[in-house]
């Protein structure tokens, strides 16, 4: 909750709208506050940018991305996410669709550029798989999966140990 003086108190979980109100009295921790603020909002919208990309991209075509979507899943206000899709058309990342039965609702599509750019990523990381296990059996990989997966399970437990104790 945050407590303005100029209005009523504004229940939010919205980090971007919580930085933007961290405001120190101490002169110095202020300034340090701002550059932490300025940081964690940039590393939030890029974050966010790549979460709709990739949502709008794996989804489609099997799923409909409105903007509401976006906004429940990180969890940021309509002001917020709107930006950053105007931002993304601009870019020619999206494209944004009316639907037939609701003139308020835009359907969030990829752009061609963008599904080429995502096909042009999937060859490279392709290539780079069978570059990385050239010359390793299978069984090889399957157990360095299989240990791979038990350190992940132990990370887990790690950070819910550290949580809970």
């Amino acid at each position: 909750m945050l407590d303005k003086s100029y209005d009523a108190p504004l229940i939010t979980n919205d980090g971007v709208t919580i930085a933007k109100e961290i405001e120190l009295d101490d002169r110095y921790e202020n300034m340090g506050a701002q550059l932490v603020k300025g940081e964690a909002i940039t590393t939030l919208i890029v974050n966010s940018e790549l979460w709709m990309e990739n949502s709008v991209l794996v989804s489609y075509p099997d799923r409909e991305i409105y903007q509401k979507d976006i906004e429940e899943e990180l969890n940021i206000r309509s002001a917020s996410v709107s930006t950053l899709l105007k931002k993304m058309e601009a870019q020619d990342f999206i494209r944004r669709e009316k639907v037939s039965y609701d003139d308020r609702l835009k359907k969030i599509l990829p752009t061609s550029h963008t599904v080429e750019m995502k096909e042009e990523v999937e060859r490279h990381i392709a290539l780079l798989e069978k570059r990385l296990t050239a010359g390793i059996k299978e069984e090889e990989l399957r157990i360095f999966s299989d240990v791979l997966k038990k350190m992940q399970e132990n990370m887990e437990l790690t950070e819910r140990g550290n949580r809970c104790g």
